[in-house]
């Protein structure tokens, strides 16, 4: 199961970078650097499926979590987003070392 978990970290980590890859490119066209928000991202690689969870969650969960959990986490930097979680799988799922005791 770690395997998987090292394997989302590191595409994470490849998504966050291909994200500022993105916004570093679009500051040399636009002359002004600005991080995507993860809503934005999201919206641009599939709309009908943000709409679609905003439906779920509203409909089937509770407005609130839409309003207060959902919407800051799109909000947020989508840099931030991808690459927290991706740090947090790699710490988390590391291969130890087995220490020798004699």
């Amino acid at each position: 199961m770690m395997w998987f978990f090292r394997a989302l970290g590191w595409v994470l980590l490849f998504a966050s970078i291909a994200v500022l890859v993105d916004s570093s490119i679009t500051a040399l066209q636009t002359g002004s650097f600005r991080l995507v928000a993860a809503g934005e991202l999201w919206y641009r690689l599939d709309a009908g499926s943000l709409n679609y969870l905003q439906y779920v969650v509203q409909t089937y969960i509770s407005v609130w979590a839409w309003d207060n959990l959902f919407v800051p986490v799109l909000l947020a930097p989508a840099l931030v987003v991808l690459f927290v979680p991706a740090l947090l799988l790699l710490l988390l799922a590391r291969k130890r070392k087995r220490q020798r005791i004699f």
